[in-house]
Order: C-alpha cells, then structure tokens, then sequence
C-alpha cells in the first residue's frame, strides 16, 4: 500500500526533499500530498489536519493488534 502525506510547504526547513513542479501556485505555509518525493495536490488546513488524523488512528490501531499476537 502506498499513502500520500499531507505535508505544509516550508522551503527553508524542509527535511524531505519534495518536487513541486507538478502543482501550480505551491507558497510557504501550503498543505499538500506528498507522494513518492512530489507534491501530488493541494489541500486546505481542515483536510489535512482530518488526513493526518485518520493516519495516526491507523497507526494506532495496527500497534495495538501487534501487540496482542
């Protein structure tokens, strides 16, 4: 399975290289789906923050079933 994560745009103190050239308009302070090293999409604050969410229930949620094998 392969995720795009949301990501904010921060050129100066980005730690993942990311390719933008696939989006129009990309500013500092921006979310967007990083997938595979590029920006795939924008999104706004609400979205991301949802997407973001939903990954870390998931994340919780398959630690949990680890740890009961």
């Amino acid at each position: 399975m392969c995720l795009g994560i949301p990501a904010k745009v921060d050129y100066l103190g980005t730690r993942v290289k990311t390719n933008f050239a696939l989006l129009e308009d990309v500013k500092p302070e921006d979310w967007v789906i990083v997938h595979a090293g590029f920006a795939i999409s924008k999104l706004n604050e609400q979205e991301a923050k949802e997407t973001l969410e939903l990954i870390k229930e998931y994340m919780e949620f398959s630690e949990n079933k680890r740890e009961k094998r």
